[in-house]
């Protein structure tokens, strides 16, 4: 009987199921982590209170599951595998996409290239037996007791609010991976005109760690530290841009560097100079909060930006 229900779901059932487990999921996320710091955490790619890849989750294993339900060991089986291989697709697909992990196993025995580990896939099998037996039970009932027009009309509504969710939260990770990509190409920009022109003496950057302890002590907002971190960093990349203006001038005087070839050099370094400035202090601010709501994002490509935006967050 519980096969020939499921079978029966019909498209607004199925995406009813999606939206409350990916609730439920979003609950458990937030409410770990606010349990670990002390203080509310929206965790989650989106804005609002879902994580999609559980509502997904719960939905790829109900249906790996559809033909074992009364043998316990196979509905662990089916689902760990299930359940695995999205999240693996997911974690690759986003990467991919934003070059950025929004969460790492590589720290864990057994993963492969991070995206997935065998402690996760195990969790995931009992999951799904706790799921298939326990907690889809209940909800199965409420939802097919419900009438199918306010089915309709809350799946309908939250669809739309999700689309404007989506939209928005995709805008932050592609800015945060455009600004990733232009902050790694202006890094990798500056040591090679300070190679090329062979500084007898490297630039030295302020102690960034020991003034930022030092401001630590005194009472300030987040805020007003992030405000400091970002007027640091514009300060540190504007002094590196100078000095090998500077630098490439004094070339230019000695007859070191032919003409085109300092043309060549200085609009490079006027060019960092207009992006720096295109880069407005809310930008920096609104991918901040999308790094707060995924504290765990990792990028390989671009590991130096990140930790630099992330330092600025401290």
């Amino acid at each position: 009987m519980e096969i020939q229900n499921l079978i029966h779901y019909t498209v607004w059932d199925w995406l009813m199921f999606f939206y409350i487990y990916s609730f439920i999921g979003w609950v458990w996320e937030s409410g770990y982590a606010s349990v670990g710091q002390k203080r509310f955490v929206n965790r989650g790619f989106l804005h609002g209170p879902i994580i999609p890849i559980y509502g997904f989750g719960a939905i790829g294993i109900l249906i790996c599951t559809m033909g074992v339900r009364e043998n316990t060991a196979l509905i662990f089986i089916f689902g760990m595998i299930g359940a695995t291989a999205l999240e693996y697709a997911t974690g690759w697909t986003m990467e991919k996409i934003f070059h950025v992990k929004y969460w790492d196993y590589s720290n864990f025995k057994y993963n492969l290239n991070g995206y997935i580990c065998l402690p996760a896939s195990i969790a995931w099998g009992f999951f799904s037996v706790i799921l298939v037996k326990v907690i889809n039970v209940p909800i199965q009932d409420l939802v097919l007791q419900v009438k199918n027009v306010f089915t309709e009309l809350a799946v309908l509504i939250l669809t739309a609010a999700t689309a404007v969710d989506v939209h928005s939260s995709v805008g932050e990770a592609l800015d945060l991976k455009e600004m990733l990509e232009k902050l790694s190409e202006s890094k990798e920009y500056i040591k090679r005109m300070q190679k090329r022109m062979e500084v007898v003496s490297a630039v030295r950057l302020e102690d960034y760690k020991e003034r930022r302890a030092k401001q630590a002590k005194l009472l300030i907002s987040q805020k007003e530290k992030f405000e400091r971190n970002l007027a640091m960093f514009r300060e540190i990349r504007t002094k590196q841009l100078n000095e090998l203006l500077e630098k490439a001038n004094s070339m230019r005087e000695n007859t070191l560097f032919g003409n085109d070839e300092f043309r060549q050099i200085t609009d490079g370094i006027y060019k960092q100079f207009t992006e720096m400035a295109g880069r407005r202090d809310k930008d920096f601010r609104r991918i901040a909060k999308h790094l707060k709501r995924n504290p765990s994002a990792a990028s390989e490509k671009y590991s130096e930006a990140l930790e630099r935006i992330k330092e600025l967050m401290e």
